[in-house]
């Protein structure tokens, strides 16, 4: 696994110039593990026990329901697990998927929460990581509060065309925050003045 503790590091110091020694202490604490697509890395409802970095793969984030709606999506380089379950030391109120087979780095919690206690980098990471997540969340809100379901979706198209292209039309939809059938007929309509839309 040496290949994801090289990107672990990497995508740690997008966020911070974690020091190597730092590293080598997260290296004892993230343990290697691979899922397959489908499985579920955290209930609603129950806490949040990990926090994974995700090496390769795709997840997503939802609220469960008859109508699901999806939060968002992490990829490789991210963090995943429940943010607001962490900062508030309680349930989890989303669930997290796996969309495709990944391979993880995961810490318990509680490893997670002294690593972060020592050296100042960590801090500057979880600032740096909170304020991207602050604004990521203002963005959605955004996009939900004063676009419409066709202007959400070539946004979602604009702005995530990686992940868009590897995910079926149902799991955007609920990102989008409509049905299968209604994003359908927004692609339709979308074709017929002439953009042109991934498959």
């Amino acid at each position: 696994m040496r290949d994801s503790y090289a990107v672990l590091a990497a995508g740690l110091r997008r966020w911070a110039p974690i020091p190597d020694a730092e590293l080598v202490k997260a290296r004892a604490v993230f343990r290697p593990r691979s899922v397959g697509a489908g499985t579920v890395l955290q209930r609603a409802g129950e806490p949040s026990r990990d926090v994974s970095f995700l090496v390769r793969g795709l997840t997503r984030l939802f609220f469960p329901g008859a109508a699901e709606r999806t939060k968002g999506f992490r990829a490789e380089g991210d963090l995943v697990c429940s943010y607001a379950a962490v900062l508030r030391d309680g349930p989890s109120q989303l669930c997290i998927e796996a969309v495709e087979p990944c391979e993880l780095l995961t810490a318990g919690r509680p490893a997670f929460d002294r690593l972060c206690q020592g050296d100042p980098a960590w801090q500057a990471m979880l600032a740096a990581m909170t304020a991207r997540l602050f604004l990521d969340e203002e963005q959605r809100q955004r996009d939900l509060l004063t676009m419409d379901a066709t202007g959400r979706y070539q946004a979602f198209l604009e702005q995530r065309p990686g992940i868009a292209a590897r995910l079926t039309q149902r799991q955007i939809a609920a990102y989008v925050g409509v049905s299968p059938e209604a994003l359908s007929r927004i692609r339709h309509a979308l074709r017929v003045t002439g953009v042109s839309l991934p498959a």
